[in-house]
């Protein structure tokens, strides 16, 4: 019978599809079970995949699909808490044993958490001292897309993959070996990913994504949903070939998968979540397992290196001291909510890295001007003095700027062939290549209009130029994010009603989804830093009129 599912399978068989995990039926295979269960003992004389306080569980925290006219009684959701906690144990002891046979290690005071409401996460079982290894991952527990195991065709079609869209190349990888299921090497740690991503933007239903109401944000959603679509279409099928197993390699499995865009989009789900690039930014990214479970903060208490080893072998090692029950997390990078909504499924309330996205755009300026009285104050060419204003360019047919001008914006990289005119709001104020470029454009000389491109410029309250210059370019930058703050179709204190009424605590029959009230909450953090931009860039023009 299946140690899983206490079901019987035929004995060639070692994994069940009634719960999806891998269980052991050969002696041979007992005793490589026992070998690494012996080798991952834990301070209390146990594997860390069996101890007790390795599931989280609380019959509070979970709840049970149940019809109207009957809700379930405290021992049925008993019952159901117990069914899923022994689901979960099986699970996690199947990964454990491939986790060690494959020469994992886990230091013996972490374990392994699942939490109904936040799935899987590592803890410190008891205190923990800086500097000490929590994790070892032998790089042939990586999953990455230069394996050796990846055969050409799989190779020819992630080459077909944008750069930016990395996570999808590995996906491609992920459903192979899903689809490979007992005959990956990974199957233990397939079994373990989150079957769903409802927080993953790119599976919200049309009505989240339009409460989003933030364009940059729906513009990526789309592009990555266009692709997956372009690329697999209704299906796609990928043959390993036949020559993918061969004398050197007699224990590969020849695969032959049908991908959708519904598959690929749950890899690539799980390939953002979870991928770390850990030779640098530029690198191949790999599936690292049981450090991938690790959560995110900004003030992390472990990170994640390179062993000295030189085999690519990683470490996971804490970089403070740890108490008993901590989380042990990691930081994600200074993501703003918008990559951490794309990539994560999550977003932080007031995250310091998060931004409103804006972009160069001479047109959009003088609509600003407009909304902020500046409709007849020169700007451009006509700001500059008479004598001094020489050759003038005419920039994209709406503005006209003296030879001097277009000089200093190029210095900031505002025009010409290497500009990038993508630029940032965040709450202390507005894009340092924003504020600088309007002060460029309301200079009135060119030494003026130098001091305003000279590095490091675009700072508030620089006294880099005239009163009456730097006070046009912030009420300019004012106007521009009240015209991003209108975009939105709902103002924050109507937002901060909805999320009240959203509130369990407050209404138990709220009709928005968890996908609208995390849409909601994503544009709500956007319209605080446009508001705290605002108020920061209305002080900064209150202390220049004294």
């Amino acid at each position: 019978a299946c140690a899983l599912c206490r079901t019987k399978h035929r004995v060639t068989t070692t994994w069940c599809m009634r719960t999806r995990g891998v269980y052991l039926v050969s002696t041979v295979a007992r005793r490589a079970h026992e070998r690494a269960k012996g080798r991952a003992m834990a301070h209390d004389g146990t594997a860390w995949w069996t101890r007790k306080t390795v599931l989280a569980r609380s019959a509070s925290t979970t709840t049970t699909a149940t019809t109207a006219t009957s809700p379930p009684s405290a021992d049925d959701e008993i019952v159901a808490n117990d069914a899923k906690a022994r689901l979960q144990s099986s699970v996690l002891a199947t990964f454990g044993a491939w986790f060690a046979s494959r020469g994992g290690e886990i230091h013996p005071r972490v374990r392994m958490t699942f939490r109904p409401e936040s799935g899987w996460s590592l803890e410190a079982d008891s205190a923990i001292g800086k500097g000490e290894q929590l994790v070892k991952l032998p790089k042939k527990l990586m999953l990455s897309c230069d394996g050796e195991d990846v055969s050409a065709p799989l190779r020819e079609v992630m080459s077909r993959v944008p750069s930016d869209l990395w996570s999808s190349k590995l996906g491609l990888l992920l459903v192979r070996e899903r689809i490979a299921a007992q005959h990956s090497l990974f199957a233990p740690y397939i079994t373990l990913l989150p079957s769903v991503h409802e927080g993953n933007p790119l599976f919200f239903q049309h009505d989240a994504v339009v409460d989003l109401q933030y364009a940059p944000l729906v513009a990526q959603i789309r592009k990555r949903s266009k692709f997956l679509v372009q690329l697999v279409g209704r299906g796609a099928t990928v043959d390993d070939g036949e020559d993918f197993v061969n004398a050197e390699h007699p224990d590969r499995r020849r695969v032959v998968m049908e991908v959708d865009a519904n598959a690929l989009g749950w890899a690539s789900a799980c390939a953002s979540s979870r991928a770390f690039k850990v030779r640098g930014p530029t690198s191949t990214p790999s599936m690292l397992p049981v450090i991938d479970v690790c959560n995110h903060s900004f003030t992390p208490s472990a990170t994640v290196r390179l062993l000295e080893s030189g085999d690519g072998d990683v470490e996971l090692v804490a970089t403070r001291e740890l108490d008993a029950g901590e989380a042990i997390e990691l930081n994600y990078g200074n993501l703003s909510n918008d990559d951490l909504l794309l990539d994560y499924g999550f977003i932080i309330e007031n995250n310091p890295h998060d931004v409103v996205k804006l972009r160069w755009d001479l047109k959009l300026i003088e609509l600003a001007r407009e909304i902020g009285g500046l409709a007849t104050a020169p700007i451009g060419a006509q700001a500059a003095e008479e004598s001094l204003k020489g050759t003038t360019v005419n920039v994209d047919d709406v503005m006209q700027i003296t030879s001097w001008q277009h000089a200093a914006l190029q210095r900031i990289g505002l025009v010409g062939d290497a500009s990038n005119v993508e630029l940032d709001i965040h709450a202390h104020g507005v894009d340092k290549k924003l504020l600088a470029g309007l002060r460029v454009l309301y200079s009135k000389s060119p030494t003026e209009a130098s001091r305003a491109a000279d590095a490091p410029y675009g700072e508030i309250g620089a006294n880099v130029v005239s009163p009456d210059t730097e006070i046009k370019a912030l009420r300019c930058c004012m106007s521009l994010a009240a015209l991003a703050l209108g975009n939105f179709q709902t103002t924050l204190e109507e937002d901060k009603r909805i999320l009240k009424e959203c509130s369990p605590s407050v209404n138990a029959q709220a009709t928005k989804t968890k996908q609208q009230v995390l849409a909601i909450r994503f544009r709500v953090e956007k319209k605080k830093i446009l508001s705290g931009a605002m108020a920061r860039l209305n002080e900064a023009i209150a202390r220049e009129q004294k």
